[in-house]
């Protein structure tokens, strides 16, 4: 699995290519590690590899940094999973606790979730970095694609990506990540650069939260015996349902806009 996520990210070029282990015992050695992310490390982690390192040494691109970031260096890290039980919660200690801009893959059996998180300089710590957000994709399988999600996965090779900085290098691939909730939206994908991802969060997790209040309301009526009980969830059901269609409808509609306007 991992020498296929180096031939899809096109990490085989240049002196990027690391492919050398991190020990999961240098989270443990961290402040903020307790024995609860411990055991899931211990757990739920294979293996944890280096795989590239982007920099001015190693590859054609310049670093950037100013008084609020700090993109010297972008890390690509693959994790190898025994378990996906707490992927979000491995993410969010991996991000928080590699200083440095990363982009994580994590492979189980034949599938990948790629997460990034766009990172800021402390205004209270100096030289240290805290994170503005986070982007996630869902699991992709990397046999059994259909062919949105063969399309999708051919773009994320590096060189597909901005090199005129690492800042907007890191900036293009985690919109990239981002727009893979596209996924459940269209039947041909593009990617839409010029897209800034605080203007259409908003709209997306709207969506997000109206999917996940139909999940809870059908398995709500589901176990819900009194008859009463069940016609009441079943019109906040009908009604949420209407919202979430609402909500999709209109996200598809500002990225076809977008795609009209050939962005």
């Amino acid at each position: 699995m991992k020498e296929r996520v180096i031939q899809l990210l096109g990490l085989r070029r240049d002196k990027i290519l690391q492919d050398a282990k991190i020990a999961k015992s240098k989270f443990y050695e961290l402040d903020d590690f307790d024995n609860k992310k411990k055991r899931i490390f211990t757990d739920e982690i294979e293996e944890i590899t280096l795989l590239a390192i982007l920099n001015e040494d190693t590859i054609n691109i310049a670093s950037h940094k100013d008084n609020e970031v700090n993109y010297s260096e972008v890390y690509f890290v693959y994790v190898e999973l025994k378990k996906v039980n707490s992927v979000v919660g491995i993410i969010e200690a991996m991000q928080k606790n590699i200083p440095n801009p990363v982009v994580l893959i994590f492979g189980w059996h034949d599938k990948i979730c790629v997460a990034t998180a766009r990172k800021r300089l402390s205004l209270n710590e100096k030289g240290k970095q805290v994170i503005e957000s986070e982007q996630i994709t869902g699991w992709l399988s990397l046999v059994e694609s259909t062919q949105l999600e063969k399309e999708y996965l051919g773009g994320l090779n590096i060189a597909n990506f901005s090199f005129l900085n690492l800042y907007d290098f890191y900036q293009e691939f985690s919109l990239y990540v981002y727009q893979s909730i596209l996924l459940s939206f269209v039947s041909e994908f593009h990617f839409y650069k010029s897209l800034v991802i605080e203007d259409i969060k908003p709209n997306i997790d709207r969506y997000l939260a109206k999917q996940a209040e139909v999940k809870r309301l059908r398995e709500e009526e589901s176990a819900t015996i009194n008859f009463g009980d069940r016609i009441a969830i079943h019109q906040r059901l009908i009604q949420a349902e209407k919202e979430e269609g609402e909500s999709k409808e209109l996200i598809k509609k500002m990225f076809e806009k977008n795609l009209d306007n050939g962005k």
